[in-house]
């Protein structure tokens, strides 16, 4: 027998649980990678490089967070293919954010 209650177009449960896994290792990397950085004797923002990777791995820290939220939250009603898209260029900008500053950190 078929079920009756017909199935969404597009079902966020789907890409839920992958997404939130990957912003977990992410940020737990990025805080790893701040702790050695900020633990180390020379460490001073008083560079413009070193500012410059400190604000890239915090705004896509930033970025990785609200994507987090936006996965976790109650979705609306209205159209879920759209939120999940926003999320998800949320979520990619967080991550080329947050390893463009740990790739500007190998180079200066």
């Amino acid at each position: 027998m078929s079920d009756p209650t017909p199935k969404p177009a597009f079902d966020l449960k789907d890409y839920r649980q992958p997404m939130v896994t990957s912003i977990g290792v992410i940020l737990g990397f990025l805080v790893g990678f701040l702790g050695q950085w900020v633990t180390d004797e020379h460490f001073s923002l008083e560079r413009w490089d070193d500012r410059i990777v400190f604000g890239g791995c915090l705004a896509g820290s930033l970025c990785l967070f609200v994507a987090l939220f936006r996965m976790l939250a109650i979705l609306p009603d209205s159209d879920i293919k759209a939120y999940y898209q926003r999320t998800l260029r949320i979520y990619l900008s967080g991550v080329v954010l947050a390893f463009s500053g740990i790739l500007l950190s190998v180079f200066f």
